[in-house]
């Protein structure tokens, strides 16, 4: 072999060798482009995923876990997810309950970063009402806070709109002593006080122990 065959055969070696450096240089930045378009892609559909979950689904996947949560009137509520619906919530504090209303919500720390699948028809159907009329069942002494202050006493009923609640539970008298009527003035027994609160002013219905 001669020196110019010498020659030819170098000039092909190192075109080839130049070749296959492109080729792979080419193949990484592809395979560069491909994974970070897939990050992109996943990047796109995690925040679409996150646009489209409620607060209430991420609220009914939290049982059990333990969370604050700020009134809207900057009440701080603190307790265990014991359940929850699509429009409301229940926190165990101890021995007390606490029966939040989402829309009475500021703002929660402690919620699952996972989401409840789509609320069920009884879910959904599962207000505010409902859940006062199983308190008033158990006859317990609740305390109804409002942005006017609190009222307490035992749920007497839960009409349409609004809850109700009697003073028969042992709140202050009012200088008569248990037992004793108030006659009013009218010559006969007065019914114990009742307050009626709208459902849509409820901020938290807390038990009281």
């Amino acid at each position: 072999m001669d020196e110019r065959d010498r020659e030819i055969r170098y000039s092909c070696t190192l075109w080839r060798v130049r070749w296959d450096d492109l080729f792979e240089d080419m193949e990484a930045q592809l395979a560069a482009m491909t994974r970070s378009e897939l990050d992109a892609r996943v990047e796109d559909l995690t925040r679409a995923e996150h646009a489209a979950v409620a607060l209430g689904a991420r609220l009914r996947a939290s049982g059990g876990s333990l969370m604050t949560v700020a009134l809207d009137d900057g009440t701080l509520v603190r307790g265990r997810v014991a359940s929850a619906a699509e429009h409301w919530f229940e926190l165990e504090e101890g021995v007390r309950r606490h029966l939040v209303p989402l829309r009475a919500v500021a703002w929660v720390q402690g919620a699952a970063p996972l989401a409840a699948p789509g609320a069920g028809v009884v879910e959904r159907r599962l207000g505010l009402a409902p859940a006062l009329r199983a308190l008033a069942r158990d006859r317990v002494r609740v305390l109804v806070r409002t942005r006017a202050g609190t009222v307490a006493g035992r749920i007497a009923r839960v009409g349409k709109d609004y809850v109700e609640l009697d003073d028969t539970g042992g709140h202050d008298t009012g200088g008569h002593g248990p037992g004793q009527a108030d006659l009013g003035g009218w010559g006969r027994p007065q019914r114990p006080a009742t307050t009626a609160v709208p459902l849509d002013r409820v901020l938290c219905v807390s038990e009281v122990v």
